[in-house]
This record gives C-alpha cells, sequence and structure tokens, in this order.
C-alpha cells in the first residue's frame, strides 16, 4: 500500500489571465511554499477537458486518423477526439468527436477511464472510450483547421505502430496500451 505524501502542497494566489486564446488560457499565479515562505511565480494553462475514442469496426478494425499537427508540424496517427465543450458530458463529447472525425457511431460505448495530460502546467482531464461495433453512418464535420483522412487499421497490427514510433500522440498511445 503507497502511504501518503508527506510532503504538503504550494498555495496559489494572485490567479490572473494573461492570454486568452482558442482553446487554452494562460494564467499568472504567486506560489507560496507549505511552510509559508514565499516562491516564485508560474504559469500555466487552463485547456478544457478532452476525449479521445478507440473506435473498434464489426472487421475488428481500429479507426485512427491523420491529421497536421501544429505543435509538431507533421502529419500524426491518432485516434479520434478532441475538446469536450462547456456542459457537455465526456460520453456525448465522445460519441460526437468520432461522428465529426470519421463519420462512425457505435451504439456500445464504454469508458476507460481518464488521465491527467500534463498536471505540471495543466489542470484538464483526457477522458478515454471505446467504441465497439463502430459503423459509417454519414459524412464528417471538421472543425476549422481539420483536415482528417480516416485509417482502419487491423487490431493485431497497432501494437507495432506505437513500437515503431508511428503513432507518436502520447494520449493516443496511452489509450492503446
Amino acid at each position: 500500500v503507497l502511504p501518503p505524501p508527506k510532503v504538503r502542497p504550494m498555495t496559489l494566489s494572485n490567479r490572473g489571465v494573461v492570454g486568452r486564446h482558442r482553446i487554452f488560457e494562460v494564467l499568472h499565479q504567486d506560489v507560496t511554499a507549505s511552510d509559508g515562505s514565499p516562491r516564485r511565480d508560474v504559469f500555466t494553462l487552463e485547456c478544457p477537458d478532452w476525449c479521445n475514442v478507440i473506435a473498434v469496426t464489426p472487421a475488428r478494425e481500429i479507426l485512427f486518423i491523420w491529421q497536421y499537427r501544429f505543435g509538431t508540424d507533421a502529419m500524426e496517427l491518432e485516434i479520434p477526439g478532441g475538446v469536450i465543450e462547456r456542459g457537455e458530458a465526456p460520453l456525448a463529447a465522445a460519441r460526437r468527436e468520432l461522428r465529426e472525425e470519421t463519420g462512425y457511431e457505435s451504439d456500445a460505448i464504454v469508458s476507460l477511464g481518464s488521465t491527467a495530460p500534463n498536471p505540471a502546467i495543466q489542470g484538464n482531464t483526457c477522458h478515454f472510450f471505446v467504441a465497439e461495433n463502430a459503423r459509417p453512418t454519414g459524412a464528417t464535420h471538421f472543425d476549422e483547421h481539420e483536415e482528417i483522412e480516416v485509417v482502419p487499421v487491423p487490431v493485431n497490427a497497432v501494437a507495432e505502430l506505437i513500437d515503431r514510433g508511428v503513432v507518436r500522440h502520447s494520449l493516443a498511445a496511452l489509450a492503446l496500451e
């Protein structure tokens, strides 16, 4: 059994937004150590929660998407997913993102849990889902900066894509492990 930590949390104060961007805000905060001594100020990102979907077709293929990513300036092979809108339940967002990015739907979507994407500078959560029996039902509806290609991959080929570094998105790889 893991004992509780002996170190105590620091206190954040004087929180203020120093930058507002389309999908995140940059926050500035002062930090006080657990013993009361002042520390340096910190900058964090306030991001909405996200979801990722492992969509499995009746042919036992997982739906991947090729998508250009600004951060890496490269095409990345990922699983469908995206931002959970304000007031939207994670499961509803997973259904929406699957439909928008792939044109597929599933009546059997189950939560696999969640993780903190980067707790050093972000406070959001990424929720993982698996969608069994995913089938094409309609057209895709991409966001403004999305251009996506859907790629079905046999389930038994997925581990090799991760091992070879073809799937580089850490949250996609984590969901698939």
